[in-house]
């Protein structure tokens, strides 16, 4: 049903390089979308980074990217002619899959998490059970979980972190949101992250943060639902299907209908 979202103001929260495809499937199914990205992707660049990674990445048997972001960061720092004959890799989300092929051509060896998308489900794949003796470099964001690497280390594993970008706060004044929501306040909020939701009433002032927490919330896993509470939401909390932007659609589109 093309017009589902027919009246519907959803507010995007996404980093904004990431808004647009998710933009597209809510305003093609009728919603009007407002854009006030909560989290600022920086990439990380340094040249001892550089030089170390360009001199070592062909020592791993095992690169895994925990984002898009993660891809993106990652392959500014070394030459793909360095990596190893028979390299394995490996994504958490179908986003990030594609991020990677775009930059390689043969992903036969890929390990693709399955949802919803995350480092359990990443450690499930078949070829990251017998993992002793290996070397694995993992490319992720500042500060990010340490699950995946912990559990391959209890495995046998040796295992690096690579941090290739960080997640800043959005530099705006807090009247920025004000005047977005002149024309109608969001009937709904997509929150990705629990850092997001926490920027989110960084940015805004104390009277728009009151009406946020009356509004529905779409978030990308349970374990979010928790820190909503946390932060005060009193609405309905709807979890997406999948953390895609697909996944986000139809999930949204879903609530709608059933209102």
């Amino acid at each position: 049903m093309p017009s589902v979202l027919k009246g519907q103001v959803i507010l995007n929260t996404r980093p904004r390089h990431q808004q647009v495809e998710l933009t597209a499937l809510l305003e093609r199914d009728g919603a009007r979308v407002l854009s006030f990205p909560v989290i600022e992707i920086e990439l990380t660049a340094n040249d001892a980074l550089r030089q170390r990674l360009d001199r070592d990445i062909g020592l791993y048997d095992v690169l895994l990217f925990v984002s898009r972001n993660a891809v993106e960061g990652a392959f500014q720092l070394f030459d793909m002619a360095r990596l190893a004959t028979g390299t394995t890799f490996g994504v958490i989300g179908g986003a990030t899959r594609q991020a990677l092929a775009n930059r390689i051509e043969n992903l036969d060896h890929c390990l693709v998490a399955g949802e919803p998308y995350n480092s359990e489900a990443l450690l499930e794949a078949e070829a990251l059970q017998l993992v002793a003796g290996k070397r694995i470099m993992i490319f992720r964001g500042q500060q990010g979980r340490n699950l995946l690497g912990d559990e391959l280390a209890a495995r046998g594993a040796e295992v690096d972190y690579c941090e290739v970008y960080r997640r800043e706060l959005p530099r705006c004044d807090l009247s920025a949101f004000n005047h977005l929501v002149d024309d109608g306040f969001p009937t709904l909020a997509i929150l990705t992250s629990n850092e997001g939701m926490h920027n989110l009433f960084e940015l805004v002032d104390a009277a728009a943060a009151e009406r946020l927490r009356q509004i529905p919330w779409l978030l990308i896993s349970e374990r979010m639902r928790e820190s909503a509470l946390k932060l005060g939401h009193n609405a309905p909390i709807v979890i997406a299907q999948s953390a895609s932007d697909e996944g986000i659609q139809q999930t949204i589109c879903e609530w709608a209908d059933q209102r």
